[in-house]
């Protein structure tokens, strides 16, 4: 080989081991720089299998890269059972798949080509699960060849709880205020509503989803746009608070930056409201002002009875007055009327002697009154006797030969209710029945008597020959007349017990 030939096997052989070199060179760099990111990183091959694993992803998944590196276990540092990270379907091209284990978590990176971008929970990660925010990009070589992917992980759990945490308390706060009895409403620094409550809903007359997002909170109260108090909380000029609402408004007692006040709007309602209201500003844990809520207590009645009161202390006054001079006037007539009362009191006296003597002669008349009414009584008594035993000894023995003799259908129920009246005539039921119940028609007296026997109404027409409406129309006439109506109890029950 020629001294030429000999320099250019050199020259290319040492061409190569600079290449060479530089490569080796190139990797250590970026080695160090995977080693020293504080992002957790891993990548893969486009054979799938892990060629870096960080320090950082160490510490995050608690495996160490001599277990994963050259191997395609890179899913156990965030699943409990073998499927694709973000990075395995950027390496096998398959976008469909990314749809599949990521849906609703994820978009498309809009910063870099052939990047996707997702949140997720990871429940296998750490002890009670990690939330991670990780973005996974494709590696082309210089020619555009797929070799790879790389993919970082971003542990934002606490940020994630802190968020959670943040909407529960806002969820928490508005439920608070939506379900407050008292209207109120909340600004941002912006002065737009943030929420507005039902009880102010039903004040107002403005539903939140009208004014919620807007700065219109003073359409609740002003025709006119002005401020409120919770916007001059806001714009945190308090010397303000006296042009508006100059002998209204007063520092709350109980309150730091806050503002009572009491005032009429005429534009509230259909005849105007009294509000009494309090502003007061709202500012987060770092001290900083991010907003102001104002409550509104509708006083109106307490205002109309505060002037009513007032009135009628008016009133009394005057009455006062008035009879204080009525009772002067009264004391004197008094005194005259006390002269006049010993005079009647004497005459009243005489009256008494005289009535003594009419008493004593009555009480003898009573007492002969007394033995004549006895006397009618055992006379009426004795009646009833001789009426029942003439019932019982002369008529029913001949119902009872007519019952033996050839009737037809209709002729037997009539002689069946002559003996039931019969009966009933003598019977206990029809004496207590008559004498409590002394306004019973004689047809009610029959129809109660029926009942009593257990008949149906329309057994009850049928016997005496009238309607079932008829029918219907007594017993409703009995039940009143016996103190039943609108109560559940039973006629027939009622009328057994007056045995």
């Amino acid at each position: 080989m020629d001294k030429k030939s000999s320099a250019s096997e050199n020259s290319r052989t040492g061409g190569r081991q600079s290449i060479s070199e530089g490569l080796s060179n190139d990797r250590k760099i970026l080695y160090s720089i995977l080693q020293g990111l504080p992002i957790p990183t891993f990548v893969i091959d486009s054979d799938h299998r892990v060629i870096g694993w960080n320090k950082a992803l160490e510490e995050l998944s608690g495996i160490p890269a001599p277990e994963v590196i050259g191997t395609r276990q890179q899913w156990r540092a965030f699943y409990a059972s073998k499927r694709p990270c973000m990075a395995d379907l950027l390496v096998a091209e398959a976008f469909d798949g990314i749809e599949r284990w990521y849906a609703g978590k994820y978009r498309k990176s809009p910063l870099v080509e052939e990047a996707y971008e997702a949140t997720d929970f990871f429940p296998d990660l750490g002890e009670k699960g990690r939330w991670l925010r990780f973005t996974a990009a494709a590696i082309r070589d210089a020619d555009g060849t797929l070799v790879g992917a790389v993919e970082t992980l971003e542990d934002i759990t606490e940020r994630r709880n802190a968020e959670d945490a943040l909407i529960e308390s806002e969820s928490k706060l508005k439920s608070v205020l939506q379900g407050f009895p008292i209207s109120a409403f909340l600004i941002d620094r912006n002065h737009e509503v943030v929420h507005w409550n039902r009880a102010l809903e039903e004040l107002s007359g403005i539903t939140a989803v009208e004014i919620v997002g807007t700065s219109d909170h003073w359409r609740a109260f002003y025709k006119k746009k002005r401020p409120c108090l919770a916007d001059l909380l806001v714009d945190q000029t308090p010397d303000r608070i006296g042009n508006w609402y100059a002998g209204k408004a007063t520092k709350s007692p109980l309150i730091e930056e806050a503002f009572e006040a009491t005032d009429f709007f005429p534009d509230l309602g259909k005849e105007g409201r009294w509000l009494r209201f309090t502003a007061a500003a709202v500012r987060n844990n770092q001290g900083d002002l991010i907003g102001a809520i104002e409550t509104l207590e509708d006083i109106t009645e307490a205002k109309k009875a505060e002037q009513e009161l007032r009135l009628a202390h008016d009133t009394l006054e005057v009455r006062v007055k008035e009879r204080t001079k009525e009772l002067i006037e009264s004391t004197r007539a008094l005194k005259a009327e006390v002269v006049e009362r010993r005079q009647t009191e004497q005459k009243l006296k005489k009256r008494e002697r005289e009535l003594k003597i009419k008493s004593d002669n009555l009480e003898e008349v009573n007492t002969a009154l007394k033995v004549l009414l006895k006397q009618r009584e055992e006379d009426k008594r004795e009646l009833e006797e001789k009426i029942l035993a003439n019932v019982k000894e002369i008529l029913l023995p001949y119902v009872e030969k007519l019952k033996r003799t050839k009737l037809d259908e209709h002729q037997l129920a009539n002689l069946n209710v002559i003996e039931t009246n019969l009966n009933d005539i003598i019977s206990p039921f029809i004496r207590s029945l008559t004498s409590k119940y002394l306004d019973l028609t004689p047809r009610e007296v029959q129809v109660a008597t029926l009942v009593k026997e257990g008949k149906t109404t329309k057994e009850i027409a049928e016997l005496l020959h009238s309607s079932t409406a008829a029918v219907d129309f007594h017993r409703n006439n009995i039940r009143i007349k016996l103190g039943l109506k609108n109560k559940k109890a039973n006629l027939r029950t009622h009328l057994m017990s007056l045995l």
